[in-house]
């Protein structure tokens, strides 16, 4: 399919900019998934479904592990 015949190089050139930013958010939420970071998301989730509190509220300040510089 010849798309240079129906788009002018303008719109060739807006049309590239969105697949590569498509492209690089695609990537990036794929590294994120299987990354250090996902990993972690899923460990927290995993820890605060199976622990449930009834009574008094729960303190997320134990929970994170970073500290300011």
């Amino acid at each position: 399919m010849d798309v240079s015949g129906i788009f002018s190089d303008d719109q060739m050139a807006v049309i590239g900019c969105f697949l590569a930013i498509a492209v690089c958010g695609f990537i990036a939420a794929l590294s994120f998934q299987f990354g250090p970071a996902g990993r972690q998301q899923k460990q927290i989730e995993a820890t605060r479904s199976r622990t449930i509190s009834v009574g008094r509220p729960q303190d997320d300040s134990q929970h994170q592990d970073r500290r300011a510089a």
